[in-house]
């Protein structure tokens, strides 16, 4: 073991005497020294590896948390936090999950945005296992079904939305995970990408949503819903959702950005009116936002205006036709669902009319799409057993994340991020997050909790260093991991973790 020079050790000692004060630690400090933190922890964990770290990999780690404490900013802000109010209210007396794909392209914030619960997986396949009792699927992950038990004992309905993805104007540019699976034989080679992703997702993750669930509405003495989860392919050029997409050469599938083209004509005389309640006076119009939706500085204002939208096609104000359309067909096609969830889904379809709209990208006149999420452009990995990662709330930068249930699930999914990565130099050494979520006065009161948080966060970087392939790539300096805390709501990094002595 290598002994850290004096100056460092002084240099700890004054940094953490103002982070750690009595029994518990100063928050506002740990976020003020977190560029300290995260410089101590890479050169001691170069004192284990005796790989030193270099200067410009240490500032693309910090540009990284940095943006993403940015991020977090923006959208504790009043006027960002009264939007996310006020979509819950439209969504109504339901809680809505969705799971999807690791892919980098699929951002977060835009599709569920802050009013719906995400789990991130390759290719939107929880695992699962067999009950004892009775042979029945459920999902393997505790975390994932203790917050289901949460929900189900709120007596809300809860509808989990089930993501394949595609690219429609490259059909070569799909799933990266399911593109592994097809490469190892794992899947039927006369189905599609997206047909075979659905397969999955029908057959495997949401009956194992729908056991679990019900399950634990028996326990409560509360009624079971007939449908628990439904599957949807989400389209990575024009960030349009597709149900029923296997159906589509019988024309029976549901897209909303056919549905956002077909009345563009019908919102574009809205927004030219001289009416009180015309989006010409909140400059609403067709692709207004197409040059500047991921920018940061306009969050707010895109959010707003996307609320703007959804509530007039939901209110009937401007082309009724639309909502007619997508309440007819939810009717038609899932009829078993309660008024609740009927609600919930026709809400997320029209919010996302109103997204494609003030983007433009329900207008592709090119072979392959140009905005932030077209292209793979992930420059970071993000791992989290218990609860959320860092990044996916950023409107423009793209990163691998996944909710593993247990540590060799993580590795497996660590091995399919680095697939699809590849072996760009521009991307070594590759930076691997290793996130737990943390609520801000436990980490304060420095109490059990804490300790518990940090003891899963260790075990799964300990597990990580373990497995043969990825221990040797850190060992080499090829991976970075970054045992991180965030907020659990805000997603802020809140300290860096020295978890160096493990190694």
């Amino acid at each position: 073991m290598q002994i850290q020079p004096t100056h460092i050790n002084n240099k700890v000692k004054e940094i953490f005497r103002k982070i750690y004060q009595g029994r518990k630690i100063n928050l506002a400090a740990s976020k003020d020294y977190l560029e300290e933190q995260l410089d101590l922890y890479l050169d001691h964990l170069g004192s284990h590896t005796g790989f030193k770290v270099a200067n410009k990999d240490k500032e693309r780690i910090w540009n990284i948390i940095e943006r993403n404490n940015q991020v977090a900013k923006i959208l504790s802000t009043p006027g960002y936090r009264k939007i996310v109010k006020r979509k819950r209210q439209l969504l109504g007396a339901i809680s809505l999950g969705f799971v999807f794909c690791i892919d980098g392209r699929i951002p977060a914030i835009f599709l569920g945005g802050r009013f719906a619960r995400h789990f991130e997986t390759p290719a939107g396949e929880i695992t699962t296992m067999k009950r004892k009792s009775d042979n029945k699927l459920i999902p393997d992950s505790s975390d994932l079904n203790e917050a289901l038990r949460r929900i189900a004992t709120t007596g809300d309905d809860f509808l989990e939305i089930v993501f394949a993805h595609t690219s429609l104007s490259n059909p070569h540019h799909g799933c990266g995970a399911m593109a592994v699976k097809k490469k190892m034989g794992l899947i039927d080679p006369k189905l599609s990408l997206e047909d075979a992703n659905l397969k999955i997702i029908k057959e495997k993750t949401i009956p194992a949503l729908f056991n679990i669930y019900n399950e634990f509405k028996a326990q409560l003495g509360l009624k079971p819903l007939k449908v628990v989860g439904i599957a949807a392919v989400y389209d990575t050029d024009t960030f349009g959702i597709i149900l029923n997409y296997n159906q589509r050469l019988e024309k029976k599938s549901l897209s909303t950005t056919d549905l956002t083209n077909k009345y563009k004509d019908k919102l574009d005389e809205y927004s030219i009116s001289k009416g009180k309640n015309s989006f010409i006076k909140d400059n609403i119009v067709f692709g207004s936002f197409r040059e500047k939706f991921t920018d940061l500085k306009y969050s707010v204002a895109f959010a707003q205006n996307v609320l703007k939208i959804t509530e007039s096609l939901l209110d009937s104000k401007v082309a009724n036709e639309a909502l007619v359309e997508v309440d007819k067909y939810i009717d038609v096609h899932y009829e078993d669902l309660t008024p609740d969830q009927k609600k919930g889904l026709r809400f997320i379809l029209i919010r996302n009319i109103a997204f494609q709209y003030l983007t433009g990208l329900c207008m592709i006149k090119r072979k392959i799409a140009d905005h932030a999420f077209a292209k793979h452009g992930e420059s970071y990995m993000a791992v989290a057993m218990r609860g959320a990662t860092i990044g996916k709330f950023d409107p423009e930068n793209q990163g691998f994340a996944s909710t593993p249930s247990d540590p060799k699930q993580a590795i497996g999914n660590i091995n399919t991020m680095l697939s699809i990565i590849g072996d760009s130099s521009k991307m070594k050494p590759y930076i691997l997050f290793v996130c737990n979520s943390v609520n801000s006065r436990d980490l304060r009161e420095n109490n059990q909790v804490l300790q518990r948080i940090m003891g899963s966060n260790a075990g799964l970087f300990i597990r990580l260093i373990e497995d043969k392939n990825l221990g040797e790539m850190v060992e080499k300096g090829e991976i970075i991991p970054v045992p991180i805390l965030i907020e659990e709501d805000t997603r802020e990094v809140l300290k860096i973790v020295d978890h160096s002595g493990y190694i």
